[in-house]
């Protein structure tokens, strides 16, 4: 039986709606996965679009900032050159007036820039010796230490720019540069300090020389005193040889030193030679603060490895072009190809292309050129023995005294009518050379008690050098804050040593400091220069318009500094006696910070201070900065310190409190607003110093500006304004000083 067609048929029918099936299915996918893909590239151009104008928008906004910033800070900037410029117009008049009244000046005393008159005046003085009695070298002496202020003065007040040709052509035979001015300044001072004290040591020894007639009529020896304001000479020479004599005091100066059973049978002379200033700290390399250097490559490694990588560039760069140059043909005639074949089809160019070319430029705003950061120095430790005077952290205090043991003339001698006198040419003093034999006391195996010698063992034999042991009265216009050491001079290598004394005792209700030394010499009074770091807490108030108060209460002490226009003077404490001779006195901010030294009263860091108290340190372009700002403000403002300020271990933020003050009272705790500065911006916090956590908002209705000037003036009362544009250039400037030197943000 033949097959069924139509079963046949219909199997055929089926398998070809299946492929057609399939071809519509795959078709529908591929108009979904095209209208999908469409729809992509339509969302994808949407997205660009957007963020095309966001980022526009943004970058429109950061110009903004930029422009405003840029304003902002030339404004401050203009404020502070014109400040700048009449404060370096005023000192430049001052010191031409200055030189027109040292030339006019006719009291006979020499021009110490003058090479001829002040070696003329030095000459003179050492050959001349009818004039070495004490009374006379002291008079004189009161010129030099003049001579020898006013070579500082000149130093430390002439800018480099001043010390120009015409002033260096006194010094045409040996100078050929400003740094030749300035050496020949520090020679001539150093010339006039041997002076003073050869003069000195010439007047002692006149004085040694008629120890027979200066002696005392009931001791027969030699007492002798003799002081004016800057130089005490004490003198007491051995003419009686009375073993009995123990001790001896000038009570004048509260001075005591006793005397060796040795010495009393001896032809000897003790002299202390007290002075109030220092002349040997500053030959002393520790003086001065010693930065390291940065190790430099060897030039020549640098040279070949600079010519290996411009040869290695070079030869990138041919291959690079070569690449490039092919890249680009194949582009550029795919380009034409595709041009073409629109043409002939009649097509228009890609839309994407015309958007591209017709994109929104932003131009970009010239930003303001902050200063350039210095990178933080590295300080060098000191690494010397541990007995050398390290003084970076210790300052002599008090000025030194001479201790010296010396070999007593023979005296003039009477013979009928006649007196016989022994003439030595020239009269120089002997020194006796006295080192004691042990500084260490006798004590037992165990290292406890000492031990007691025997009724029967040999006594101290008469040529035994002991330890002299000396009580001193602490100088009464200085503040010791803590027990002095004691330091002897190092002739030979130039440094203060801390070997050789034992037994120290101070007495502070009596101010009474007892040691044993075993050497004589030049010896000097150390306190620690870093005592009174770091600080407590400050507080700078206005008093009115080019007025003001700093107070700080630093480790020890708390003093306040009174400003007013260009002067400011020591206000605080009461409770001191010690400061009454400088308390009151108006000066200018670099003669105050001087005098406070001076005294013992150290609250002005030292560049390399860090290395000796554990402080977080703050950039310096934003601290210099606030200081600058806030000595512009301060005749309106009160500005105090904040914990934060170290709490917050970044040195690009500096935290402190502010407040407006136009009263001359102090301020209630609810009035103080927190303020953080950085280097781009200066706002008012919303938080307050008794937050528990710090939050970086600023205070509701306010924002954020460039520069602290312009944010306290935004906010400011009309009568704050007012103050701040009448306050003079010269009180902002004696403000800005004392803020500098103090370095209050970075040490309290």
């Amino acid at each position: 039986m033949p097959p069924k067609q139509g079963s046949a048929g219909k199997k055929k029918l089926a398998k070809a709606d299946k492929e057609k099936l399939k071809a519509e299915e795959e078709e529908r996918k591929a108009l979904e996965e095209e209208e999908a893909r469409q729809k992509a590239e339509e969302e994808a151009k949407k997205q660009k679009e957007r963020e095309k104008l966001e980022e526009a928008e943004r970058r429109k906004l950061e110009n903004a900032e930029k422009e405003n910033r840029r304003m902002e800070m030339l404004a401050l900037v203009d404020v502070q050159e014109r400040n700048r410029k009449m404060l370096d117009d005023l000192h430049s008049e001052r010191r031409k007036k200055s030189k027109w009244a040292r030339y006019m000046r006719c009291d006979g005393s020499p021009n110490p820039t003058i090479p001829g008159e002040i070696n003329t005046y030095i000459n003179l003085r050492l050959e001349d010796s009818s004039r070495d009695d004490i009374e006379e070298v002291l008079k004189q002496g009161e010129l030099d230490l003049s001579l020898i202020n006013e070579l500082d003065f000149l130093l430390e007040d002439t800018p480099s720019l001043e010390m120009d040709l015409q002033e260096m052509n006194c010094f045409k035979a040996v100078a050929d540069g400003k740094d030749k001015f300035v050496e020949l300044l520090k020679n001539t001072r150093e010339d006039l300090q041997m002076l003073l004290q050869n003069k000195l040591d010439a007047a002692t020894v006149k004085i040694l020389q008629k120890a027979t007639d200066l002696c005392d009529n009931e001791t027969f020896n030699l007492h002798y005193l003799k002081a004016n304001q800057d130089v005490c000479l004490c003198i007491w020479g051995n003419l009686s040889k009375n073993p009995r004599i123990k001790s001896f005091e000038f009570k004048e100066k509260g001075f005591q030193f006793e005397i060796p059973r040795m010495l009393t049978l001896s032809d000897c002379a003790f002299r202390i030679l007290f002075s109030k200033f220092d002349h040997y700290s500053s030959t002393c390399k520790s003086y001065y603060p010693r930065q390291k250097k940065k190790e430099e490559p060897v030039a020549e490694v640098a040279e070949v490895k600079e010519e290996e990588a411009k040869e290695g560039e070079q030869k990138e760069g041919e291959e690079n072009e070569g690449e490039k140059g092919e890249e680009g043909a194949e582009k550029e005639d795919t380009e034409d190809l595709m041009a073409m074949l629109r043409q002939m089809k009649g097509e228009a160019p890609p839309v994407e292309e015309k958007q591209e070319e017709v994109e929104e430029k932003v131009e970009e705003v010239e930003e303001f050129q902050d200063p350039i950061t210095p990178e933080p120095p590295i300080w060098e430790d000191f690494d010397e023995d541990e007995d050398v005077v390290d003084l970076r952290a210790n300052h002599v205090l008090g000025g030194v005294f001479h201790f010296n043991l010396m070999s007593l003339p023979p005296q003039p001698k009477i013979v009928n009518d006649w007196v016989i006198t022994r003439l030595v040419d020239p009269p120089n003093i002997e020194y006796i050379e006295y080192i004691a034999d042990t500084m260490n006391p006798i004590v037992n195996k165990e290292g406890q008690s000492p031990i007691q010698p025997d009724k029967g063992a040999d006594q101290p034999k008469r040529d035994d050098r002991p330890p002299i042991t000396v009580h001193m009265r602490l100088p009464e216009d200085c503040l010791f804050t803590e027990e002095p050491q004691i330091a002897r001079w190092d002739e030979k290598k130039k440094h203060w040593r801390q070997d050789g004394f034992t037994d120290f005792k101070y007495i502070e209700e009596t101010r009474i400091f007892t040691f044993k030394t075993a050497y004589f010499g030049t010896m000097a009074l150390l306190q620690d220069a870093h005592i009174n770091m770091p600080f407590q807490s400050w507080e700078l108030r206005p008093h009115n318009t080019n007025s003001a108060v700093l107070t700080i209460i630093a480790a020890i002490i708390e003093i306040e500094i009174e400003i007013k226009d260009a002067m400011c003077c020591l206000s605080k404490p009461d409770d001191k006696p010690e400061l009454e001779h400088i308390k009151g006195r108006w000066m200018t901010p670099l003669d105050l910070i001087k005098t406070l030294r001076r005294v013992g009263i150290n609250v002005f860091p030292a560049d390399d201070s860090s290395k000796y108290v554990s402080i977080q340190d703050k950039h310096p372009v934003i601290e210099e900065w606030c200081y600058e700002q806030m000595a512009l403000c301060s005749s309106a403002y009160a500005f105090s310190w904040s914990k934060w300020n170290s709490e917050v271990q970044n040195r690009e933020k500096v935290l402190f409190q502010g407040a407006e003050s136009l009263d001359d009272m102090p301020l209630p705790e609810e009035t103080w607003s927190l303020y953080l500065m950085t280097k781009r911006r200066s706002m008012k916090l919303k938080m307050t110093e008794f937050d528990e956590a710090f939050e970086e908002n600023h205070a509701d209705g306010t924002h954020f500006k460039s520069n602290l000037y312009h944010l306290l003036m935004e906010y400011s009362s009309p009568e704050a304004k007012e103050r701040i544009h009448e306050t003079n250039f010269q009180y902002i400037d004696c403000v800005r000083q004392i803020l500098s030197a103090t370095k209050v943000l970075t040490y309290a």
